[in-house]
């Protein structure tokens, strides 16, 4: 049943790991449709989420309304809000699902009880933690130093597997630039 969520957490800790029945506790699939929120800012969401199957994009919204994208997460990737997991604040940004999605979702707790517990799934949320802090890196450093047109080559390289799935306004706006700018750049780009 937690088809994603194991390939995931047994590929990052390298070996299998036990005790699956205290996470399968608290274990739940959700459907969500095309443009449907998984959740809002504001909110209190202590999960982690896999997908299955879709995209889902997370945002941050300004003061003004405009929105900004984080990140997109596809099948087989991970999201939670450490705001919530760590510091026990709300969440601070929106996860929408961009194609209708499946997503498995399980609550942290029963993660802590199973890193208290076995060495090989502190490792794996070791392993996931480090690709997530690798992930924000390369993200910080691409919208800091990189022209837009590096950008979006970098985008094509993060994103193999959904970039062609993704609406073009979105990238966008991922990248920084307008919709007319991604246009310029993919024809300089020959795309």
């Amino acid at each position: 049943m937690m088809q994603q969520t194991r390939v995931l957490m047994e590929r990052a800790a390298g070996e299998s790991l036990p005790d699956w029945d205290v996470l399968h506790a608290s274990y739940q699939l959700h459907h969500f449709a095309k443009g449907q929120d998984v959740f809002s800012a504001g909110e209190w969401q202590p999960y982690i989420y896999v997908v299955r199957s879709g995209i889902v994009k997370l945002t941050y919204l300004s003061e003004n309304g405009q929105e900004w994208i984080k990140s997109f997460i596809g099948e087989g990737d991970f999201f939670a809000c450490p705001n919530v997991l760590i510091a026990g604040l709300k969440t601070d940004y929106f996860a929408t699902a961009l194609e209708d999605s499946e997503i498995e979702q399980f609550d942290s707790e029963s993660m802590k009880k199973l890193t208290d517990q076995h060495p090989a799934w502190q490792k794996a949320i070791r392993q996931l933690l480090e690709w997530h802090i690798v992930r924000k890196e390369l993200r910080e450093r691409e919208l800091l130093t990189m022209a837009p047109d590096a950008r979006y080559q970098s985008f094509l390289k993060s994103y193999p597997n959904i970039a062609s799935r993704i609406q073009l306004k979105d990238i966008a706006q991922y990248l920084g630039v307008t919709p007319e700018a991604l246009s310029r750049i993919r024809k300089r780009l020959q795309m």
